[in-house]
């Protein structure tokens, strides 16, 4: 049975035996024969092969005229998040996580960088090393911008998403808590 299934398949998937003619041939013993011979007895069926669809091939797009980047007099070839890797976990009792930037060729006057964490504009500045404090525990997605003096974006960075590991004053309630840079009081 496997071997008929398998001729069968064969002759209809071949192109040149669409163009010839293909019979059914039933055995005395019920077994079922297919050739592109017709047999001297005369006992076989002709099978009508319906065409094979054909599809002409997609023609390639029209090359798109406007360039995928800012024109290199306003653009940036490189402006990427490098730290914190993308899936990072990070321990910080302070929930302090330092953003580190790439981008080449240096800012330009007038430009700024903009930071958004988990959608949200959390502020900026011209510096490629931005810290966020006071992050609460869990996951979040921090992605950078350029923008230019009248506040369009020129650039976007690849989007970074982070944990924040902290320990918990519920759970933990007798530990020590983080004191913040200068000193003062736990809270």
């Amino acid at each position: 049975m496997k071997q008929l299934a398998l001729t069968l398949c064969l002759a209809l998937a071949c192109g040149a035996v669409h163009a010839q003619k293909v019979f059914r041939i039933v055995q005395p013993d019920g077994s079922v024969e297919f050739t592109d011979v017709p047999p001297s007895s005369g006992n076989a069926q002709q099978i009508e092969i319906p065409p094979l669809n054909t599809a002409a091939p997609l023609a390639p797009p029209p090359s798109s005229t406007t360039p995928s980047t800012p024109p290199a007099a306003e653009g940036y070839s490189e402006f990427r998040i490098t730290s914190p890797a993308d899936g990072e976990t990070i321990r910080s009792n302070a929930g302090s996580v330092k953003i580190d930037l790439s981008i080449k060729p240096s800012l330009r006057d007038g430009d700024k960088i903009a930071l958004n964490l988990d959608g949200q504009a959390v502020g900026g500045g011209r510096s490629t090393a931005i810290t966020l404090t006071e992050m609460e525990r869990g996951a979040h997605s921090v992605q950078a911008l350029v923008k230019s003096s009248a506040g369009r974006v020129i650039k976007r960075s690849n989007s970074v998403t982070f944990n924040i590991q902290r320990r918990s004053a519920i759970l933990q309630p007798g530990a020590p808590r983080a004191v913040p840079f200068g000193g003062g009081s736990a809270r």
